[in-house]
This record gives C-alpha cells, sequence and structure tokens, in this order.
C-alpha cells in the first residue's frame, strides 16, 4: 500500500489530537464565587457539585430565573447584596414545593431570607472565640457534631472567623464549650437544619468551609452536608457584589496535549502498516476460514451422525434426508404436497 497513505494517518490523527480545544472557560475573582479559582473561591467545591450532579450559576434574579418553579438545591455562600422582596416570594415557593437551600453566611445578609420566610433564627454578627483552634484563633475547630450522618468520616471542621446561629431550634453542629460571643459564654450553634413547607433549609455560620482554602480539610463534611440535597444544584453567583461578568470574567482557550495518546497513535498506525505490508493480513484471513471451515465442517459430521443413529432405529435414510431438506427449506408437512 501506498506509504503516502499512512503519512496521512498520521498527520490527520496527530493534529486532532493537538489541535487546540475553543472550550471558553469564564473565571471571576469575586470572593465565595464558584468560578473563582483563587482561595477566596468554592471552584473545588464546585467540582464535587458537579459530581453529584448538575450544576447551575444562578446569574439572574430568582424572579426572572422563576425558581419558585425549579427542581433541585439553591446554594447561597457568602452573600453581600441586599434580596429583594420578589426574591424571597420565589425562594418561598421553591420551598414550599419540597426543595432545598443550603444558606452559608457570616456577613448577616442571609438574615434578610430568614425574615421574609418568617423564622425566628438568624445569623449573628461578632466575634466568635473558641478555646480550641487551627494556626490561630481566627481558625477556631469543632467536632461537636449532634447528627451522626454529618460526622460519618469527620474528624473535626475548620472554620475561618465564624458566626452563630441565633434563636436555634434543630442544631446539627455546635461550637465547643466554653465558647465565647458577644459577651455570652457556652457552646453555640454553627449549623441548623430548619423544616419549611415540603422543603428544608440548612443554615451555615460560616461561608469559608467551602473555600478552596479549607476545602481540603472540611470535603468529608461539606460531602454528608451534600447528602440531605439532591440535583439539580443552582449556586448563587447574582448575589456577590464584586461579581462581575464582563470585568472580572476572562475567557481563555486551553491547549493539551496528550503526549501518551500520541505515542500510541503513532503505534498503532506503524501496526496497521507491518501487518498490511508484511502480508500476516492474509494469514490471519486464512486462519479465520479454516476455522469456520472446521466449524461448517463439524456440523456436518454431527448430522451425519444422527442420521446413522436414527437408521439403527429403524428409520429409512431416504425420508429422513426428505425431512431434512424440507425443513431447510422452510416448507411444512403433509398438506398440498401429498405426503
Amino acid at each position: 500500500m501506498n506509504r503516502v497513505f499512512y503519512a496521512i494517518m498520521l498527520i490527520v490523527g496527530v493534529s486532532i489530537m493537538i489541535m487546540p480545544l475553543s472550550v471558553p472557560v469564564f473565571k471571576s475573582s469575586a470572593d465565595y464565587s464558584v468560578l473563582n479559582t483563587d482561595w477566596n473561591g468554592v471552584s473545588s467545591f464546585g467540582r464535587l457539585l458537579y459530581s453529584k450532579g448538575e450544576v447551575s450559576p444562578v446569574l439572574s434574579t430568582y424572579d426572572s430565573m422563576n425558581l419558585g418553579e425549579r427542581k433541585g438545591t439553591l446554594i447561597i455562600v457568602g452573600p453581600n447584596l441586599d434580596f429583594t422582596s420578589e426574591e424571597i416570594w420565589e425562594l418561598k415557593e421553591f420551598l414550599e414545593n419540597g426543595n432545598t437551600l443550603i444558606l452559608a453566611d457570616d456577613f448577616g445578609t442571609g438574615n434578610e431570607i430568614l425574615e421574609g420566610l418568617g423564622l425566628k433564627q438568624r445569623f449573628g454578627r461578632g466575634e466568635l472565640i473558641t478555646p480550641i483552634y487551627s494556626k490561630n484563633y481566627h481558625y477556631p475547630i469543632t467536632a461537636e457534631i449532634m447528627d451522626s450522618d454529618l460526622s460519618k468520616n469527620v474528624e473535626k471542621i475548620v472554620m475561618y472567623n465564624p458566626s452563630v446561629i441565633l434563636n436555634p431550634q434543630n442544631v446539627l453542629v455546635y461550637t465547643p464549650n466554653s465558647s465565647i460571643f458577644k459577651n455570652s459564654y457556652g457552646a453555640f450553634a454553627l449549623v441548623e437544619k430548619i423544616e419549611y413547607g415540603n422543603g428544608e433549609i440548612i443554615l451555615i455560620s460560616d461561608p469559608d468551609i467551602f473555600t478552596n482554602s479549607l476545602f481540603r480539610e472540611n470535603e468529608e463534611f461539606i460531602k454528608n452536608i451534600l447528602d440531605y440535597a439532591s440535583g439539580p444544584f443552582f449556586i448563587d453567583e447574582a448575589h456577590h457584589r464584586d461579581f462581575n461578568p464582563y470585568s472580572s470574567g476572562t475567557i481563555t482557550i486551553r491547549r493539551t496535549v496528550n503526549k501518551d495518546l500520541i505515542f500510541y497513535y503513532i503505534l498503532l498506525v506503524a501496526a496497521i502498516a507491518f501487518i498490511i505490508e508484511s502480508g500476516i493480513w492474509l494469514k490471519i484471513l486464512e486462519k479465520i476460514f479454516s476455522i469456520l471451515f472446521m466449524i461448517f465442517k463439524e456440523e456436518k459430521e454431527s448430522m451425519e451422525e444422527i442420521i446413522k443413529s436414527l437408521e439403527k432405529e429403524g428409520l429409512n435414510r431416504e425420508l429422513l434426508m426428505k425431512i431434512i431438506n424440507e425443513i431447510k427449506s422452510g416448507s411444512k408437512l403433509g398438506g398440498s404436497h401429498g405426503r
């Protein structure tokens, strides 16, 4: 075969593999943005979400996207823009229809949602001091997890300047005992579960546990939190003040070359060329045909043996052959054939 053919195979195949992928990747520098890959973003959390189901960033108000008609889980991490009354109404319908809200906040903006939904719980504003911490007192640690499902594979939860949940009713995670918040002393609520209509709300008083900088320490706990939820997932970007789809976002083109894949492709083309040019393919075909011939021959011999055995039982060979031929041709016994 013409060598030009093999050269064309190599050029076309390798060109496809090294061709730049025109995949737009939108990025953001906003705190707690799923599109932010820096320490203060939650892109690692976004990848975890993607492994569990469909993920859609929310880039507009809830009423413009008809949130109340959607199914799934809405996740709000670190909101710092106000929620309108129309948005809260859509969120109320969303929850009453049996969906889930995960709200992580320590700014206090989330209180607008809690108040609008008629709930007593609030995110406190102030500094929390605990007797157990990681790097320094800004990174408190807790292992006071009340729910056995949430504590699965979790040794501790590492936070960064968290708040607390005031007026709790169904606490899932507490601070360690002897914690201090606004001159109060004891254990304070960090995670709360609220039944609302046919749905439920999970309140978390520290959005930083979802950030890339703390994701590894808190990954198992976050996985357990997501067991309360089901996809598709809607993650709120519209309530991040610094999120701007024009100034914060960039479009990038990724080029990736898989050297191993190119090597194996070249090896495959070389193997094809060797098999064809050396004539081995003819020998392979001969081998295949010989195997098929042996199979058919065995079937014929087996039929002959059956006929001989029936002859020994006293049946007529000519009649047997006639029956076999009619079966092969699809004709029926008797009837118009006069048998």
